[in-house]
Formats: C-alpha cells, sequence, structure tokens
C-alpha cells in the first residue's frame, strides 16, 4: 500500500509545479483572476490524484479500527478469565484440601505451589478418589486455564499486528499531509498575491481619484480668483469723480489656500487563507486542500456504518461554513469531539465533527455568511491524531442524513 501511495505523491508533486513558473514574462503584479482560477484548478488536480489512495488509507483506517475494537475485546475477555482461573484455584484447593483431610497424603501439597491444574502430576490419582462433580470443577478450571493461555496469545498477537498498523499508517498520513500541504501553498501564494495585488491597485486608484479631486479644486479656486481681479479692474477704471483721483484702490484678498495633504492610505496585510471560492452560494467545508472519497455506509467498529465523509487536510485548515446559516448547536462529545451543527437558509442541515477548536463567537444561535469560519481541521474525539480530518454530514431540507459526498465533490 506504501508503493502505490508513493507514485500518487510523486504524481502530486508534478503537478503541485509552482504556477508562476509556468508563466514566463510576467510579473506578480500582473497575475489575473484567470491565474486565480488556474492556481484552483491546479490544486483540485492535486487533491484528485489522491482519491484513489486516500480510500485505501481510509480502508486501512477502518481495519486499524476494527482492531482496536478486538483488542479491547480480547482484553476484557482475558481479564475476565483471569477472575475466573482466581475462583476456580480457590475452589479446588479447597477440595484437594478435603480431600487431603479425608483420605491422608497424596502429595497435595504440590497443588498449593503449582501455577496451573496441569502442572500437577498426581492428578489421576485425585480422579479416582473423586466423585464425577469434583472432577467437573477441575476440568473446569483446566478449561479455564487453556482458553486463557489461547486468550492471552490472540491478544499479543493482536497488539503486535495493530502496532505495525499504526506504525504504516501514521507514516502515509504524513505523506498524505504533506502533498495536501504543498498543493495548499501552491494556491495560497498565487490567491494571496492576486488579493495583495488588487488591494494596491485600490490603494492607487483611490489615491489617482484624490490627486484629480485636488486638482479640479485648486482649478476652480484660480478660475475664481481671476474672475474677482478681472471685475475689481473694470470697476475701478470706468469710475470718474471731482475730487482728486485716489489712485489707491483696495481690492479683496482671494485666500488661496489649498491644503496640500496627501490622502490617508490604508496598511494592506498578506491573508493567512484566500478567501472561500462560493458557487451558488455554497462553498467547500474546507478552505484548503483536502482529500476525501465516498466511504457512506461503510461499517465501523460497534456495529456502525460510515454517515457521513472524511476529509483529510492540514492540522488547522480553516473549517468554514458551507452556506449562511446558523449554528444550532456546539458540541464536545468522545465520538465526534469538537462539533458544529449548523443549518442553512435553504433549509439543509450539516453537522462538522473532530475540530480542533472553534472559533471565537461561534455557538447556539449564531448566524453566519458563507465562508465564514466555524473552527480549524483537527482529531478530536474518536479520531487518532495522526489523522486530522473533518467527518462532514449533509441533510437535505426536511430529510435524515444522506451521502455528503456528491455535494462536496461539487463544491471542493
Amino acid at each position: 500500500m506504501r508503493n502505490r501511495l508513493v507514485l500518487v505523491l510523486a504524481t502530486v508533486a508534478v503537478l503541485a509545479t509552482p504556477l508562476l513558473v509556468t508563466m514566463p514574462g510576467r510579473a506578480q503584479s500582473e497575475l489575473t483572476p484567470a491565474d486565480v482560477d488556474a492556481a484552483l484548478e491546479q490544486r483540485r488536480a492535486a487533491t484528485d490524484a489522491l482519491t484513489d489512495a486516500t480510500a485505501r488509507f481510509e480502508q486501512a483506517m477502518a481495519d486499524e479500527e476494527f482492531l482496536r475494537e478486538r483488542v479491547a475485546d480480547l482484553a476484557r475477555e482475558v481479564s475476565r478469565l483471569e477472575q475466573e482461573i482466581g475462583a476456580r484455584r480457590i475452589e479446588v484447593r479447597e477440595l484437594v484440601l478435603a480431600r487431603y483431610m479425608s483420605g491422608g497424603s497424596t502429595g497435595t501439597e504440590r497443588v498449593f505451589t503449582a501455577r496451573s491444574f496441569t502442572d500437577i502430576p498426581v492428578q489421576n490419582e485425585y480422579f479416582a478418589l473423586m466423585n464425577a462433580r469434583d472432577i467437573a470443577m477441575l476440568r473446569g478450571l483446566e478449561s479455564a486455564e487453556a482458553h486463557h493461555a489461547e486468550q492471552q496469545a490472540l491478544l499479543e498477537s493482536s497488539l503486535d499486528e495493530q502496532a505495525v498498523l499504526v506504525e504504516v499508517l501514521t507514516g502515509l498520513a504524513e505523506e498524505l499531509a504533506g502533498a495536501l500541504a504543498d498543493a495548499d501553498a501552491e494556491y495560497n501564494s498565487v490567491a494571496a498575491a492576486y488579493a495583495a495585488q488588487e488591494e494596491e491597485r485600490r490603494r492607487q486608484e483611490e489615491l489617482e481619484r484624490q490627486r484629480r479631486i485636488e486638482e479640479e479644486r485648486r482649478a476652480r479656486e484660480e478660475a475664481l480668483a481671476a474672475a474677482t481681479s478681472t471685475t475689481a479692474a473694470a470697476t475701478t477704471s470706468t469710475t470718474t469723480t471731482s475730487a482728486p483721483a485716489d489712485t489707491s484702490t483696495t481690492t479683496g484678498a482671494v485666500d488661496t489656500t489649498t491644503s496640500t495633504g496627501g490622502p490617508e492610505t490604508t496598511t494592506t496585510t498578506t491573508p493567512s487563507a484566500p478567501p472561500p471560492v462560493v458557487t451558488d452560494g455554497k462553498t467547500c467545508p474546507v478552505n484548503a486542500a483536502s482529500s476525501f472519497s465516498d466511504t457512506w455506509g461503510a461499517p465501523r467498529s460497534g456495529g456502525r456504518t460510515h454517515k457521513g465523509v472524511d476529509m483529510i487536510a492540514a492540522r488547522n485548515a480553516p473549517i468554514v461554513a458551507i452556506e449562511s446559516g446558523t449554528v444550532t448547536r456546539t458540541s464536545n462529545s468522545s465520538l465526534g469531539g469538537l462539533s458544529v451543527y449548523l443549518t442553512g437558509v435553504s433549509g439543509s442541515r450539516y453537522y462538522y465533527a473532530h475540530l480542533e477548536y472553534i472559533a471565537g463567537g461561534i455557538g447556539t444561535g449564531t448566524d453566519v455568511t458563507v465562508g465564514d469560519l466555524l473552527g480549524g481541521n483537527g482529531s478530536s474525539g474518536n479520531a487518532p491524531d495522526w489523522l486530522p480530518h473533518l467527518h462532514f454530514q449533509y441533510a437535505p431540507p426536511g430529510s435524515d442524513w444522506v451521502n455528503p459526498y456528491p455535494l462536496v465533490r461539487a463544491v471542493c
């Protein structure tokens, strides 16, 4: 299984070649929405290449879960047998003591030092003296000890098998997470560069708009000052009196003071994660590279079946509202861990489980907009620590939970 995944990861590495390298002669400031779309498609192609490997990995994970359940059952059975053997040994010792008191010494002291009933070399001698009930008691101890040895050996074998499987799964999980992180990094770099570019473009446009406004204001003031000066000169030249001409004229001073201060500028910061891609009012519940397969109805431990889709992604990857709606409940249970229940404006219901954390301000009754942060991807509840993933469930309006795979396949 590891070799097959390594081949898939090599394919992902090729798909994750930096997008900007494939665009010779273009600066990052020249990015277009088409470039961002191309980066997004490249990320999707990289995660699609992991689909089969993810399905095999999830099957191995389910196998480990069943093995874990078997180990727990065997441990309980071994413990029960040990208690049963202890009780039976007390009964046998009392029986042997009673026979000794009534029949004399026949080596019965060995019973009190024997580790198991089968260690007693004179058991046939006792059988000759005992009735059917006594024999049944001794045979019961012998059977319990044999069954205990068998179950103990099976427990130890299962523990070894589980340890090997967990080691393999841990390694594969790290490789899978690395491939997803690589695919995510390329898209995030393009999306973040485009967002910064557009913010700078908007800032420059605002500066240019303010400059034009300032120039227009100055032009109006200069025109008004010129018109006022012309009117004053005409009035002076046409006014005559008998008195000596007063050559001193006073004109109203025009305040031409202007503000030279430039408009306020805004400081931009590169977002840690790009904005979610929204299509038809919905977005992917994991705003990052994620890998998942159709495991609806797959058997799980405890007689359960899988009622959702497991979306593997980096730990703390943004988990967001798939559509606008209201958070109806948050919880923290041994099974689902930190969880969020969301009812969308469409009436659909969604369940997010195994979160690493729940975002601040998210609680019962919180209204959210599509793409709003609900929490971080994690492994709380009964999820293995070495595999952070989102367990996601979906129920259409007025319906019970249905297979969410087609929905997330369409929006992710």
